[in-house]
């Protein structure tokens, strides 16, 4: 099968894309700044409406804060 300018351009954009969210993930994992479980900060805490049930330690210690 013959590739023509326009599918070989078609596939490196997916290539590209595919890159992108690929490294950018690795980045934000590697830096700490997403984690993959749980909240991130306490600010979520505020408005999280699971906040009564939640056993993550930053909710935990979101709770005793604002007591």
């Amino acid at each position: 099968m013959e590739t023509n300018r326009r599918d070989f351009l078609r596939k490196a954009g997916q290539l590209t894309f595919l890159s992108a969210i690929i490294g950018g993930s690795a980045y934000l994992l590697a830096e700490d700044r997403i984690q993959l479980e749980g909240c991130a900060d306490n600010q979520f805490c505020k408005k999280c409406q699971k906040l009564n049930t939640c056993s993550l330690d930053q909710a935990k210690k979101y709770k005793e804060n604002e007591r």
